[in-house]
Parts: C-alpha cells; sequence; structure tokens
C-alpha cells in the first residue's frame, strides 16, 4: 500500500484571508481568525500552509471528556514558547500563576484562591502573550477548539474580548457543527476585529489539482467519481483516492476502517490500543498498555504513520484525524474497549508519571472498564486538582461525574469523606465560580433539600448565599431575599463570609445605610477572629458605604488608599473615590484617580478585571470636563481592547451621551439598546435612560423620548441612589409631556446632597415650574467642572429673559452659550442658540452667535487653518470655506482673518 501524504489544494481565498488578517496584526492592529469547518474539510492543513511563512505557536485541544487537561492547547503553547523565555518575559510575581498551565515553571506556590485565580491567570496568559509578540510577530493557533474545556473556551473568549495590543494574530479552528460550543464561536465572530473563515467543500477542479497532488495525475474518470463520493471533502478524497476501484466502501466508517484494514497486525493492534486512549497517547503510556518495548512500539506504528493515519506529537501519538480514531474505537467489541480501559487504569495507578492528568485519566477507564468506585475516588481526586488550578469548569464536570457515580457505590460517602450534599455544595461553588447558573442552581437546590434548615443553620446560611449568587449571574432579584434569609440564619464562622456577600450586594442595589450597617459588623467579627480574608473586601464595602455617593464621608475611603493596599483592595478605592468627586463636581480630581487605577490595574494584570470600572469613570470624567474628542478616542479604544457585555454597555452609556451632545458619531450597540428600562441595577438602568432620553431629545424624536421616560419611572428601585436619579429626572423634564408632575412630585421628595445633585435639582425645578430662577441654576453649574450643563442654562436663562423682555441679559448668555457650544463642539446645541438668536433679531453684523458650522470653521481659522485646510478637516469644498469665512467676518464685524482668530480667542474659541 503507497503512502498517501496531505496535499494543500485549494482554499486560496481563505488563505489570502489569513495572509491579511496576519499583515493587520504586524502593523499592531488587533486582529483574530477563526477557522471553522466540518470533519476533513482542511483546517488544519490550512493553518499550516499559512504558518509556513509565520512565527507559530500551536496548541491542540483533545477529546478526552472530563479526562481533559484544562487549557491543554496554552500548556502546549508555553511549552514551546520555553520556559526560558517565559521567565525572561514576565515577572517574579506571575510566574506561580502561569505555573498552572506548565509545571515546573518556578518552585513558588500561586497565592490562595479567592475566588480570583482564574481572572489573574488570564490577565498573564495576556500580558505574556502580548511581550511575546513585542518585537517579532507571533501566531499563536489552536486547533480543535470544538473539544475545549470549559477553562479553556474561557480563557479564548477572554483573549478575543480584550485583543492583545502587540503583533500577535490568534488563529483558532474548530467544527461549527458541534453544538456544545457553536454559541461561543457565532458570538466571537461578531466582534468587529475577528475574521470567520468557514471553508466549504472542494470544487471538482480543486479535487483535481489535489489527486494530482497525490496521484502524480488526475484522470477525469477519477476525479468525477471523487469528488461525487467525497462531497470535496478533502481527508475522504485522500481515503478515496488510498481504495481505488468500484468496490471501495461505501459509508465512511467503512471507508476509514479499510485504510486500517490494511496496515500489518501490530499496527493494527497498537492503532487499538491507542484509540482507547484518546486523541493523544504518551509514548511511554501506550509501550507499557501494549507490552511492547521502546523499539517494537515504533516499528509497529511505523506504517500507520507513513499512511496518514497517526502523527507524532511531541512525546506522543495523536490521530491524523477524530474520525480515524471513533471509528476505530467503535470497531472494538464491548469487551476488547473494556480490557483495554482497565489496562490503561492499572497502569496508570502503578505509573501516574505515564499520563499528564492521571487522575482524570483513571476516572474514565475505571468507569471505562465499569469499576466505579475507583472511577468515582479518581474524579472526587481529580476535581480538587482542577480546583487548585483554577480551573473550575473542569472541577464542576468532575464533581458531577462523582455525583452521577454516587448511587452506584454503596461506600461513596467513606470515598469522598463527605456525604452528598455537601459534594452537591461543592459543585454549587464550582458553578458560581465560572457563573453557570443554569447547572448550579439545581445543584444548590438539591443541598438544601437533602438537609433541612434546622440541621445545621449554618451550612443552610452559607447555602442560600449561594443560591443567592446563582440568582444573581440569572438577573433574579430575589437574590436579596435568599441572602435575607441566610443573614438571619449565620451565626459563628458563616456569619462573615454571608454578612460580606450581603453588604456588598446591598451597595450595588442602592442600599447604603444597611449595606454599612452590615458590613461594619461583618469587619467586626472578622477582626476579633484573627486575619480574616474577608477583611478586605468588607473595609472597602463599609467605606463605600460611608461615602454615600459623595454626599457622606469619604474618609474611610481616603485613608484606606493612603494606606497603600494591595491592587486588587486599592483599584476599587480609587474608583469609588473617583465616583464621589464626580458628584461633588470634581471632575478633574476624578480623572485623575481614575487613571491612577487604571495604571495600578494595569501594572498588576487586573485590567481586565478591577480595571474596567475605572475605565468607564475616566470616559465619563473627560465628558464631563467637555473634553469630547479625548472621551470619544479613550472610549473607542477600550472597546477595541475590552468585549465583556456588561462592560460594553456601561460604555455605551458615554457613547450615546456624546452622539446626543455632539450629534455625529458611531450609533450605539444593539445590545445597549435592548436592554430593559424598567428593571436592572439602577447604577446602569438609570444613566441609560437619560443618554437615550437626550439622544431623542437631540433627535428631535419628542415621542420616542417620552417613552424611555415612561419605562424607566417604572423601575422599583427608582430612587435608592439620587446621585443617578437626578440627572435622569432633568432629562425628563426637558422631554416634558403628561409626566411632568410626577417628575416633580418625585424631585420635592428626593435629597440633593451634592452640589451636582444641587444643581441637577435646580434645573428640574425650573424646567417644572417650580421656585426655582434659571439665575440660580447659571449659578450652580458655574462653579463646576462641567461646560456642557453650564451652556444648557444659559441657553434656557436666555430664553427666560427674552420672555421677560430682557434682550441685552439675553444676548449675553446666549453669546456665552454659543462660545461654549462651539468650543465642545455640540452642534445640536449650537443650532438651537443660533436659531433662538435669529428668532430673537439678535444674530447678524453685531455679534451675534454664529452657526454651529461657522463656530468650527473660527476655530480652526483661529489655529491658522487656510480655507483648503478647513474644507479638508470639515469634508467642505474650499469655496464653500470661503463664504464661512467671509460671513464670519461680516458677522464679528472684522476685517480680517487675524482680528477674526483674536475675536475667536476672545470668545473663548481658540
Amino acid at each position: 500500500m503507497e503512502a498517501v501524504s496531505p496535499v494543500f489544494a485549494g482554499r486560496a481565498a481563505e488563505l489570502a484571508a489569513l495572509r491579511a488578517a496576519h499583515a493587520r496584526a504586524c502593523e499592531g492592529e488587533p486582529a483574530a481568525v477563526l477557522v471553522g469547518g466540518e470533519a476533513g474539510r482542511g483546517k488544519t492543513r490550512l493553518v499550516a500552509e499559512f504558518a509556513r511563512g509565520a512565527r507559530t505557536l500551536t496548541g491542540a485541544c483533545l477529546d478526552l471528556g472530563a479526562a481533559s487537561l484544562p487549557y491543554a492547547p496554552f500548556t502546549a503553547i508555553l511549552r514551546q514558547a520555553g520556559r526560558d523565555t517565559v521567565t525572561a518575559l514576565m515577572p517574579a510575581a506571575a510566574l506561580p500563576e502561569l505555573a498552572r498551565l506548565m509545571p515546573g515553571l518556578t518552585a513558588a506556590t500561586p497565592p490562595p484562591d479567592d475566588g480570583t485565580g482564574q481572572m489573574r491567570l488570564f490577565e498573564h496568559v495576556l500580558a505574556l502573550v502580548e511581550r511575546l509578540g513585542a518585537d517579532d510577530p507571533v501566531t499563536l493557533v489552536v486547533e480543535d477548539a470544538h473539544w475545549a474545556d470549559r477553562s479553556t473556551r474561557d480563557l479564548l473568549s477572554f483573549l478575543f474580548r480584550n485583543p492583545p495590543r502587540a503583533r500577535v494574530l490568534p488563529v483558532v479552528t474548530f467544527r461549527p457543527e458541534e453544538p456544545g460550543t457553536r454559541p461561543l464561536f457565532a458570538d466571537l465572530a461578531r466582534l468587529p476585529h475577528v475574521t470567520r473563515l468557514d471553508l466549504p467543500p472542494l470544487t471538482r477542479t480543486e479535487v483535481a489539482d489535489q489527486v494530482r497532488g497525490i496521484l502524480g495525475a488526475a484522470d477525469p474518470a477519477v476525479v468525477r467519481d471523487v469528488h461525487a463520493r467525497g462531497g470535496g471533502n478533502p481527508l475522504f478524497v485522500e481515503a478515496l483516492v488510498a481504495n481505488p476501484g468500484p468496490a471501495v466502501p461505501g459509508s465512511l466508517r467503512e471507508l476509514l476502517l479499510a485504510r486500517v484494514h490494511r496496515l500489518p497486525a501490530p499496527a493494527r493492534a497498537v492503532l487499538r490500543a491507542a484509540s482507547a486512549a484518546g486523541d493523544r497517547v504518551g509514548h511511554d503510556l501506550l509501550a507499557a498498555v501494549s507490552g511492547l518495548s521502546d523499539p517494537g512500539l515504533s516499528e509497529a506504528l511505523r506504517p500507520a504513520a507513513d499512511h496518514g493515519l497517526l502523527v507524532a506529537d511531541g512525546h506522543g501519538y495523536a490521530f491524523r484525524h477524530a474520525l480515524i480514531r471513533e471509528a476505530v474505537l467503535a470497531d472494538l467489541l464491548p469487551g476488547e474497549r473494556a480490557a483495554l480501559h482497565r489496562r490503561y487504569a492499572e497502569t496508570i495507578e502503578k505509573s501516574p508519571e505515564l499520563s499528564d492528568a492521571p487522575a482524570s485519566a483513571l476516572a474514565v477507564h475505571w468507569q471505562g472498564c465499569g469499576d466505579h468506585a475507583q472511577a468515582l475516588a479518581a474524579a472526587w481526586r481529580a476535581a480538587w486538582e482542577r480546583h487548585a488550578a483554577a480551573a473550575y469548569a473542569e472541577q464542576l464536570s468532575l464533581l458531577e461525574r462523582v455525583l452521577g457515580l454516587w448511587d452506584l457505590v454503596p461506600d461513596a460517602a467513606s470515598l469522598t469523606g463527605l456525604p452528598r450534599d455537601q459534594v452537591l455544595e461543592a459543585a454549587a461553588e464550582a458553578a458560581g465560580s465560572i457563573g453557570d447558573p443554569e447547572r448550579g442552581l439545581p445543584l444548590i437546590q438539591r443541598a438544601l433539600d437533602e438537609t433541612g434548615r434546622e440541621a445545621d443553620p449554618g451550612r443552610t446560611a452559607w447555602r442560600l448565599t449561594v443560591r443567592a449568587m446563582m440568582r444573581a449571574f440569572a438577573g433574579a432579584e430575589d437574590e436579596l431575599d435568599d441572602l435575607w434569609a441566610a443573614e438571619r440564619l449565620a451565626t459563628g464562622p458563616v456569619r462573615v463570609p454571608v454578612l460580606a456577600r450581603l453588604s456588598g450586594r446591598l451597595l450595588v442595589y442602592g442600599e447604603m445605610d444597611e449595606g454599612e450597617r452590615l458590613a461594619r459588623e461583618g469587619l467586626r467579627l472578622a477582626r476579633a477572629s484573627g486575619d480574616h480574608p474577608a477583611v478586605p473586601h468588607l473595609e472597602i464595602t463599609a467605606a463605600a458605604a460611608a461615602a454615600r455617593d459623595g454626599d457622606g464621608d469619604p474618609a474611610a475611603l481616603e485613608r484606606l488608599r493612603h494606606a497603600r493596599p494591595g491592587p486588587r483592595e486599592l483599584v476599587p478605592v480609587l474608583n469609588t473615590l473617583a465616583h464621589c468627586h464626580l458628584n461633588l463636581g470634581r471632575a478633574e480630581s476624578a480623572l485623575a484617580l481614575t487613571a491612577e487605577g487604571l495604571a495600578v490595574a494595569e501594572d498588576a494584570g487586573l485590567a481586565h478585571g478591577a480595571g474596567l470600572p475605572p475605565a468607564v469613570n475616566h470616559v465619563e470624567a473627560l465628558y464631563r470636563l467637555g473634553r469630547w474628542d479625548e472621551a470619544a478616542g479613550t472610549l473607542q479604544e477600550r472597546l477595541d481592547r475590552h468585549h465583556a457585555p456588561a462592560f460594553r454597555v456601561q460604555m455605551m452609556i458615554w457613547r450615546i451621551a456624546l452622539l446626543a451632545a455632539r450629534g455625529h458619531g458611531p450609533e450605539p450597540d444593539p445590545e445597549a439598546l435592548a436592554v430593559p428600562l424598567d428593571a436592572g441595577f439602577p447604577q446602569t438602568t438609570l444613566p441609560l435612560a437619560q443618554m437615550i432620553i437626550e439622544w431623542r431629545l437631540a433627535e428631535d424624536d419628542r415621542p420616542a423620548a417620552r417613552a424611555a421616560v415612561d419605562a424607566v419611572l417604572r423601575h422599583p428601585r427608582l430612587t435608592v441612589q439620587p446621585c443617578h436619579l437626578w440627572p435622569l429626572l432633568e432629562a425628563a423634564a426637558h422631554a416634558g409631556g403628561p409626566r411632568l408632575t410626577e417628575i416633580a412630585a418625585l424631585a420635592a421628595g428626593l435629597p440633593a446632597a451634592t452640589p451636582v445633585a444641587r444643581a441637577h435639582a435646580a434645573t428640574v425645578a425650573a424646567l417644572t415650574g417650580g421656585p426655582a430662577a434659571w439665575d440660580t441654576v447659571i449659578a450652580a453649574w458655574e462653579g463646576m467642572e462641567q461646560p456642557y450643563p453650564l451652556a444648557r442654562a444659559l441657553f434656557h436663562g436666555a430664553c427666560a429673559d427674552l420672555s421677560a423682555g430682557d434682550r441685552a441679559s439675553a444676548g449675553n448668555r446666549l453669546d456665552r452659550a454659543a462660545g461654549i457650544a462651539a468650543r465642545l463642539g455640540a452642534a445640536p446645541l449650537a443650532r438651537r442658540i443660533s436659531e433662538r438668536a435669529r428668532r430673537a433679531g439678535l444674530a447678524g453684523p453685531d455679534g451675534g452667535p454664529l452657526t454651529a458650522r461657522e463656530s468650527e470653521v473660527l476655530r480652526l481659522l483661529a489655529r491658522g487653518r487656510s480655507n483648503r485646510e478647513i474644507a479638508e478637516e470639515l469634508f467642505i469644498s474650499p469655496k464653500t470655506a470661503s463664504v464661512h469665512v467671509s460671513r464670519i467676518l461680516a458677522k464679528l464685524a472684522v476685517s480680517s482673518r487675524g482680528e477674526a482668530a483674536a475675536a475667536a480667542r476672545d470668545r473663548g474659541l481658540a
């Protein structure tokens, strides 16, 4: 039998797309590629052809079920990079975390897991990837991601949603027909920097090229037959070419097995033994199971390798294609399969070093041979190994395997050392660590059902806390019901973690008083018990609650800040302080605090976790300061780097704000506009509703604005955080309509303890016919670093002056408002100012307000731009720019461009 070598045929467009993505990555642009195709379509061959001209690190996912090593492809990638490279690129503090992927990297052990171990690991992997590509572009290839364990999928998603900022191209191959991973790849493919390539069947011409490459010639009859029967699948083409003639087996399984059956007997035997191990098996393990010496094993496997059935893979072997392994395994009789599983189990039990994941492998093999007790014990050990590696998804799968075997093993509790209800609890906690309420809720409910509250109130309290976490993940607000029930039951040591969870969640719902009270109680108990791990979390919760969004006492936060805690504690402290400063009208200091928080997060590898909230507040501070171009640029940079859905919704609030204020810019994500405005956390929903209302008003779509008002005023927690409600009420008052009386009533009962809240309160009162005059509103905004609301107040004050007949005051206010609007680039407001001035007869050669476009032209003119340069920057013709300049000179009553520039500086436009 002649050897059949893989031949690359077709795929020219796909290869070009890969190279184009690589070119973008080499320029430092975010880029990633998903390569999808059914089994045998040539995904690996395409990537191999592309990789011939690129620096590539490759890892593959293995079809081993619960025995799979978490992060297996990344372990392979790190090994290819080399220990010396990793240690040279990464700080010493990161090495214990990365050792979860690369055992032996360092003798130091990772810190105890506080539930953030996986995120720390992901941050370090991203940092390593960026440093690998800093000097020389690198392609990271993850093969067969449809078999990826949950931890690997989470890490892949993290890397795709937070694209490396260096010259790195991730390439992932997968089968789109696998239902378990289909949603993930569909979701990732929607990211703007991701290219998805779905490999179609080869055309008849391309099949002819492949046949010619294999046989040296392409007989038309052979090509026609092979194309028809193989469906354009390159693997099937190879199999058909290797088995010519009218007697070729009809089914794919028979087609693949025909190649196996033609091997010598020793090769067939070893291939069958390898199929029971999974997609990959180490050389030493296979030798021990088959009973062959090293030379004997190599001799037996040589024909299988020569004929494309098996490939050497590091220190072991992998089937050339999963379909081959599946066909060989299915060809075994049940007794043969059980005997092989037993041999693997006994061999690994005796020599665990032969397996990369001995406990997981033992669980699979003992179960495969029907020894349920041994399988349960091995799965239990493997579950806690996975927990230590922060591979919580694999821990959960293994604990589910334990629970599935429980009733088959009479002494299961003695093997685990725990009763079943505590195993259920551990499994639910693992589900909580990966945010999987669909699996976690039934598990914790079974744990609650198996033991009554009276039997162990403390344990019941903790289980209610876990169930509350699951309900929070599922978006159910009844999580607080569980947490309050847990608080009533909790005594002794369990009370501290229960109070830590409850107090923190109360702050999320805006319940500051209760949150502070419970956090301080938890702190007293934790400190009394010694060095309790919950102390930092409780300190931050208590301090944040005391600060009351800026209208309370921020002293505790300042003390925590200057005590220089670890970065994981310092970043939220800085962010909470920034939030308070924004509410106090100190946007400049808020900007500095968020910048410090972002720098700390970046240095500590927390940019994609703890660093996300300060990223949002950083953009808000820039918006408040009127640095809108900078805000828009920073916002886009963050969106390019981070793709977590909750983070994007937060960022969309400020994209909509900029769109409303400037009148142009990118549209918000549809997902943000689909968020229900009458539910959810108020600190997200209320600002989102506010900006949607302002956007619709800027577009003169008052019915849509009022619809948003109607929806958000139904929110059950509308009044819990006045700092978010006041600006919403102002936007709702601008929308007008039948809700004005309700808005005024809400405002009358709402505290306004901060300067920003008082300014909004005065604005709402003026808009709803209350006692506040626009003079009061303008004075309130004058003292703060927020030019946009000041410009709006000046405009409304001018309108009130005109109604009162005070044209001089109106002209002054309109002129000031026009200058601020032009400087900000607030085109919709500038148009309203210009139109109102025109209707009042205040615009014209006496120096009245310029139009929004004229203000933009004047700003550029003051910077020394020529008419042609102005035209290029504003996308208008030079002639139009010249007309604008002439009108500006007339309106300002000046005779030269230099005098106009001086006038622009006087107006604050330069």
